[in-house]
């Protein structure tokens, strides 16, 4: 059969457009490469994985020590890119270990990381625009201790905890943009942001820190030097260590669920003009060693400098507990101001002693402690002032277990104080129907 010309020409037409058409489709073939981001060659552009070609860092290369026949990583100098720590293995930590600027150090639920024991002082320090992002969980905490929880001989001050240095602003040069240099070579601290930001650390337990190098050079559990207020701290304890439990070093960061345990120091410390808040504290003494619950300073040289020392504080409990020496519940000097609300105070030698430099404070109510149960001690208050005096507080409370233990009675709500604390109406830290610190703290 033969086609007119015209039906000829538009039937050859139609089929040459149709194999421009097909002809590039089934010639276009997907780039095969490596589509893992984890890999060392991950090829971005690549449509298709490759069979085997993804190359991997190979583990064996970091450098590893076997102690009692199990592998641990170790960790030493300066980390100066992020990087993750799996709970998976276990991580030594060797001399000073610092997080350099525009570097995240992350930490997974449930890591373990030891302190060495090889004549180094071992310490973690977040340098100044670094950041930390260890959470936990209740029931997969991150621990910080000592190698010698592996080997024998556990004790105060075999390393020197963690350190965060950030750009908040300090009291201790007269000039507005501050800096200072932390205690052991840990980092240079302070600036002029107080909203600044070292990251987050939640459930997580340091254990035997607070190495003393030697007079004013001490090393603590945790150490917030000029840290800001978006710096997230939830859930922390520190236990048994030689030196203070949490120390505040100027700053504006605020603090959330602490625990304070054995520390033959003191357990919570301020100075140099920190303005933070902080809520559901715990002071545990040991009998075998300890000093004040708080040690509230603004600045031991010039006690009027500015920022002054000024927190606010609620729901805290104090237990102190009798080491042949002096102890203080809450010894309030140098200068400090600050409020705080719904505290019980029991067990030590003076429960409140207030220095006579900050008796115009105290009169004025820039120092303040209120809704609080100071009781059962040797002497509840020591030049006490308009905070002996003032009738919200009182001289009896409840009896704790341990800790636990709350009481209703003259609490007030400190949410409407400021939004960022949690409402409760209870004085003390830890209800017995809701123990917020079982199963990722230790008890003496």
């Amino acid at each position: 059969m033969k086609f007119p010309v015209r039906e000829h020409f538009t039937a050859l037409t139609a089929a040459i457009a149709l194999l421009t058409v097909v002809a590039p489709l089934s010639s276009c073939s997907k780039k095969e490469g490596c589509t893992d981001p984890t890999a060392l060659n991950y090829d971005p552009d690549a449509d298709k994985n490759c069979d085997g070609c993804c190359e991997y860092a190979t583990p064996n290369s970091e450098p590893t020590q076997v102690i009692n026949g199990e592998t641990y990583y170790v960790l030493n100098g300066t980390i100066s890119s992020s990087r993750t720590l799996i709970a998976s293995r276990k991580y030594l930590l060797s001399g000073g270990v610092f997080v350099a600027s525009g570097a995240t150090l992350t930490i997974e639920a449930g890591t373990r990381l030891y302190a060495a024991d090889d004549a180094t002082t071992p310490f973690l320090s977040v340098l100044r625009g670094g950041k930390i992002n260890a959470v936990g969980t209740a029931s997969a905490p991150i621990i910080f201790t000592t190698i010698k929880t592996v080997t024998g001989g556990a004790d105060r001050g075999n390393w020197g905890g963690i350190i965060l240095n950030g750009f908040a602003s300090l009291n201790i040069c007269g000039t507005p943009d501050c800096t200072a240099e932390g205690e052991g070579g840990t980092g240079t601290y302070g600036g002029t942001n107080d909203a600044d930001d070292s990251g987050v650390m939640k459930y997580v337990r340091v254990e035997y820190a607070g190495k003393i190098l030697g007079t004013d050079n001490e090393l603590n559990g945790f150490s917030f030097n000029g840290v800001g207020s978006t710096t997230v701290l939830e859930h922390l304890q520190a236990y048994k260590g030689s030196d203070d439990g949490f120390e505040f070093f100027g700053g504006t960061v605020n603090l959330k669920w602490a625990v304070s345990t054995g520390n033959s120091d003191d357990s919570f410390d301020w100075t140099h003009g920190w303005r933070g808040k902080g809520q559901f504290w715990v002071v545990q003494q040991d009998a075998v060693t300890g000093d004040n619950g708080m040690e509230c300073d603004n600045w031991e040289t010039n006690y009027t400098a500015t920022p002054f020392s000024e927190p606010t504080i609620s729901n805290f409990t104090l237990v102190g507990a009798d080491d042949g020496s002096a102890n203080h519940g809450m010894r309030l000097r140098h200068g400090t101001k600050g409020k705080l609300w719904n505290g019980l105070v029991t067990g030590f030698t003076q429960g409140i002693r207030v220095g006579s430099e900050c008796d115009a404070y105290v009169a004025d109510g820039s120092l303040a402690v209120k809704n609080s149960a100071i009781y059962s001690n040797t002497t509840n208050f020591n030049n006490g002032g308009a905070i002996e005096t003032d009738p919200t507080n009182s001289t009896s409370g409840p009896a704790l277990s341990g800790f636990v233990g709350t009481e209703a009675a003259g609490a007030t709500d400190p949410s409407t104080i400021d939004s960022w604390f949690t409402s409760v109406t209870y004085k003390g830290a830890v209800p017995a129907g809701d123990d917020w610190t079982a199963g990722w703290t230790l008890g003496l």
